[in-house]
């Protein structure tokens, strides 16, 4: 019997320990949100069960992350490329600047064959 009354007394000191933890938590969560109940009253008596506790539950949006479109990135990279060749130029290292529709072909220096992009007359 003495048995019995020593698991019932260490499950009863582990049930106040989890019932002060969970007020640390409550009291915390109440800090952040600023509209719960004061340190003082988010105490509940110790014979009540933590489950019986009715909370009001808030519901937050989350806004959906912002993307650019294409036309924004590829306006970045423009303006990425003028001032690349900006300071290119001041250091005196320009090249001549292509125009919005230069697309360079693709092929090795030198080789017999005709750039891989080109159409071949057939």
């Amino acid at each position: 019997m003495t048995e019995l009354t020593r698991i019932v007394a260490l499950l009863q000191e582990q049930r106040r320990a989890l019932q002060d933890q969970l007020d640390a938590v409550d009291r915390a969560i109440a800090a952040l949100d600023g509209a719960g109940p004061a340190v003082g009253e988010a105490d509940a008596p110790d014979d009540l069960p933590a489950g019986d506790v009715p909370r009001a539950i808030q519901t937050r949006q989350v806004k959906a992350r912002r993307t650019q479109t294409d036309a924004h990135k590829h306006a970045i990279a423009m303006g990425k490329r003028k001032a690349r060749h900006a300071r290119e130029a001041a250091k005196g290292l320009a090249r001549e600047a292509h125009d919005e529709g230069f697309v360079p072909a693709i092929g090795v220096r030198g080789g017999a064959e005709a750039p891989r992009l080109v159409k071949r007359k057939t």
